[in-house]
C-alpha cells in the first residue's frame, strides 16, 4: 500500500493515514513514497515537468519491481493533491499486464478534464475525493500557480472530474465521491488535508482498500523509499 504524498512531501499529515490504517486493522506493508521539494521550493514542484517525468517513472519502476517480486500481490495507491499527478502519471507508464487497484485519489490537484484512460490501462478502480470547500489549495492555488498538469482554473478536488472522454465501461471503474456534511463527525470538515483525519481513513477510506482477496494472494506493497517516522 503506496501513500503518496502532495507538494509539501512526507510529513506527520501522511503519518496520519499510516497509522489510522494499523489502527483499525490493516496489517499490509504501508509505505509513503518520497518525492519533489518541500515549502519554499512548491512552485517547482507542481511545474517542473522534468521531476514529474522523473518521479512518475520511479513509482512505476517500483510498482513494476515490485509486482515481478509480488505477482500476487494486491497494490493499492493513495495519493493526495499533486501526489495524484504523480500516482496516475506512474500508472500510465506501467507496461504490460500490470494491475493496480483500488487507485484512491483525495483532492487531486489536476485540471477536471485530465485524461485518465492511460491510467485505467492499470487501475482497476479508482475513487475520487473532492471538495468545493476547498477554496485555496484546489481553486485559488491551481488558478495563481497551475496543476500538476499544468492548467490554471479550479482542479478535480474542488470539482471532480470531467469524465465525457471516457467509454462506458471506464466511467464505471471512476467512482466520484464529493464532500459530505456527515463526514463533519468523522473530523472531516472539507479542507484540503482533512481527508488524512484519521476517523474518516479509518470509516471511509478503509473499508475501500479491502475487497476478497483472490484465491492464493496477499495484501502487500512496497515502494523502498519510506519515512522512518511511518514504518510499522
Amino acid at each position: 500500500m503506496i501513500v503518496v504524498p502532495g507538494l509539501g512531501g512526507d510529513g506527520d499529515v501522511y503519518a496520519q493515514v499510516v497509522r489510522s490504517l494499523y489502527d483499525h486493522g490493516s496489517d499490509d506493508c504501508l509505505r509513503v513514497f518520497g518525492w519533489g521539494y518541500s515549502w519554499p521550493l512548491f512552485w517547482f514542484t507542481i511545474s517542473s515537468s522534468t521531476l514529474h517525468d522523473f518521479t512518475e517513472r520511479q513509482l512505476a519502476d517500483q510498482i513494476a519491481q515490485w509486482r515481478m517480486d509480488h505477482p500476487h500481490s494486491h497494490i493499492v495507491l493513495i495519493a493526495h493533491s499533486a501526489g495524484a499527478g504523480v500516482a496516475v502519471g506512474a500508472l500510465s507508464r506501467l507496461s504490460g499486464p500490470i494491475e493496480v487497484g483500488p487507485v484512491i485519489l483525495l483532492a487531486p490537484s489536476l485540471s477536471p478534464d485530465f485524461d485518465l484512460r492511460p491510467a485505467l490501462k492499470h487501475a482497476d478502480i479508482i475513487h475520487v475525493f473532492y471538495s468545493p470547500n476547498d477554496d485555496f489549495w484546489q481553486g485559488w492555488g491551481p488558478i495563481i500557480f497551475g496543476t500538476y498538469d499544468g492548467a490554471h482554473r479550479d482542479a478535480a478536488g474542488r470539482t471532480g472530474f470531467s469524465l465525457a472522454n471516457l467509454s462506458p465501461s471506464e466511467k464505471a471503474r471512476v467512482i466520484q465521491h464529493p464532500y459530505q456534511s456527515e463526514w463533519n463527525d468523522l473530523e472531516n470538515h472539507g479542507g484540503h488535508f482533512d481527508w488524512m483525519a484519521e476517523p474518516f481513513v479509518g470509516a471511509v477510506l478503509k473499508p475501500l482498500i479491502d475487497p476478497p482477496l483472490r484465491e492464493g494472494s496477499t495484501i502487500a506493497a512496497d515502494t523502498g523509499q519510506s519515512s522512518a517516522a511511518n514504518q510499522h
